[in-house]
């Protein structure tokens, strides 16, 4: 009967996890294809098989990097910077991202686009955490304020001088006060850097750049593959962007895509 119990036992086991390692093997196997035809030189085939396990998994730096890798050696600059920019925003300080997006971009004839150290540690801060230690912050402040107010009492009460009590609390208040102020700024700062709406022209060598959201409008000149722009509006199928250069103008939602989710924009007037 124990026997029996246990036979039972490892076959349900079994029935549970093993679509779970077929799963785990498949996805191992879909990785060793997509490596070994880059190794082979079967560069749109690899990037094939990368956005493939992209589309199972969802995106990781490593797996952006990959592909990125893939489409820079296809001859897709455009789809290449974008993937190393989708890494980039993953993992912020990773220097061989940032060094294959920059060869990249030197290779499309474009510009240095390196994050400076503000940047990347504006992309690395989860603004939870930051609202929290605010918080925190905030009602020591508050805290520290009753604390002033009633220090004869809890002199009394924890037989500390009332002095030294309230040199303590004032204190806490004088460096707590600039100390929130600053986090509140910070705070900002990332969810403005962060929020930005971007993407990255993947159009054959270059985008047409028009005063209007039409395709009769005149031209006010191009942006070349692979050139990194902040979205700010939408009118039907054309997207009102900035250039790195300053330069305003409409473009085809088709002729660029986003680094992170999508072109979520308020409509234009």
């Amino acid at each position: 009967m124990n026997f029996l119990h246990r036979s039972v036992i490892f076959f349900t086991v079994a029935v549970f996890l093993f679509p779970f390692l077929l799963h785990a093997d498949s996805s191992d196997s879909q990785l060793e294809a997509a490596n070994r035809a880059y190794t082979y030189g079967s560069y749109d085939e690899s990037a094939q098989l990368f956005r493939q396990i992209i589309a199972d998994r969802g995106y990781s730096a490593s797996l952006c990097f990959n592909l990125a890798n893939a489409e820079a050696r296809a001859g897709h600059p455009g789809l290449a910077i974008l993937n190393y920019e989708r890494a980039r925003y993953l993992a912020p300080a990773d220097k061989d991202i940032d060094h294959n997006l920059q060869l990249a971009r030197k290779q499309a004839g474009l510009e240095p686009n390196t994050y400076r150290w503000w940047q990347v540690a504006l992309r690395s801060i989860d603004w939870t955490v930051w609202l929290s230690i605010m918080a925190a912050g905030s009602l020591l402040i508050f805290l520290a304020m009753i604390g002033t107010a009633c220090a004869p009492t809890l002199a009394t009460a924890t037989n500390i001088s009332v002095r030294a009590l309230k040199i303590t609390f004032r204190a806490t208040i004088f460096i707590g006060i600039p100390v929130c102020l600053f986090l509140g700024f910070i705070e900002l700062s990332t969810l403005g850097f962060n929020n930005r709406i971007e993407g990255v022209i993947i159009a054959p060598k270059e985008a047409t750049l028009r005063i209007s959201p039409f395709e009769s409008s005149d031209s006010t000149g191009t942006i070349p593959e692979g050139e990194l722009v902040t979205v700010e509006a939408r009118y039907n199928d054309y997207l009102r962007i900035e250039a790195r250069d300053h330069h305003f103008g409409w473009v085809q939602e088709k002729e660029l895509a986003p680094i992170t989710g999508s072109f979520d924009v308020k409509p234009a007037n």
